[in-house]
């Protein structure tokens, strides 16, 4: 991996890379929670650099790209080689993307996909249990689902984990954040301080974190995602990175973060 995809300190890279001549979406059409647009889309391409190995020339899918908060500051990273493919069911967001970025970098392309979501699409055509990504069959060398996992169920996260595998070419890469459950995590739940109400003594494998909005907050336990990553034909590349979500210690960001690659096909039981 070339230096410039490895940096002294995460300061210097975001120094590096923090400036970036293209408009900003209006507040209007985005909401990124807490925090700073600009802070959070440099923070997360560091860690696409840092935990998952994306270089300048990689080809980039990122999957719920919202208004392009990712793909700014990827405008400044990605050389004349690299590409970016990012979709989204928020229609307004993915114009906005159109008009301010692809016109200015032909490497990046945005689609609007009407896929129903319970939340953010409920009267969406598309069904996102047989939905395909607008992507070829291993074009992609890195993948991202940042803020997408914690709000999908299981049968829907399953089907995307497929789609991730069909996506990404030899030795490619897919970073996520999710709210991931474990004995420890549940241990961390019965404190009480988790600003979602997820509940430590759930016997499911799965929870909506508000029952009265379905897919604003989504956790999974972790053995069942594993599960279901191998049975898609991919595997985890390192530990996962633990956020602070339960009760706000530790934790590098709030939402759990985990990099896959692909398995061979023998140890996903030949499945692809």
């Amino acid at each position: 991996m070339s230096s410039v995809t490895r940096p002294i300190t995460r300061t210097e890279f975001e120094r590096s890379f923090g400036i970036i001549d293209l408009p900003r979406p209006p507040a209007g059409i985005h909401d990124v929670g807490d925090g700073d647009f600009d802070a959070i889309g440099r923070e997360f391409l560091w860690n696409l650099v840092h935990h998952a190995g994306l270089e300048p020339h990689h080809r980039v899918l990122d999957i719920g790209c919202g208004v392009g908060r990712l793909a700014l500051p990827l405008t400044a990273f990605l050389d004349r080689t690299g590409s970016y493919t990012g979709f989204d069911v928020a229609a307004g967001a993915i114009r906005w993307c159109q008009d301010e970025i692809s016109s200015r970098h032909a490497n990046f392309s945005f689609h609007a996909v009407d896929l129903r979501h319970p939340l953010y699409n409920p009267g969406g055509a598309l069904d996102p249990l047989s939905f395909a990504f607008p992507v070829g069959e291993a074009g992609i060398d890195l993948a991202a689902a940042i803020s997408v996992f914690t709000h999908l169920p299981p049968g829907v996260m399953a089907q995307y984990l497929r789609q991730v595998r069909r996506s990404l070419a030899p030795g490619g890469r897919f970073f996520c954040t999710a709210f991931f459950l474990d004995d420890a995590v549940r241990a961390r739940l019965r404190a009480g301080k988790c600003r979602i109400p997820f509940r430590a003594d759930d016997p499911g494998f799965w929870q909506e974190g508000h029952a009265d909005h379905p897919g604003a907050a989504i956790a999974v336990d972790l053995d069942w995602f594993v599960k279901a990553a191998a049975q898609a034909g991919l595997g985890l590349a390192g530990p996962v990175i633990r956020g602070h979500w339960p009760d706000d210690t530790g934790g590098e960001g709030f939402q759990d973060m985990c990099v896959l690659q692909p398995l061979d096909p023998a140890m996903a039981g030949g499945r692809r």
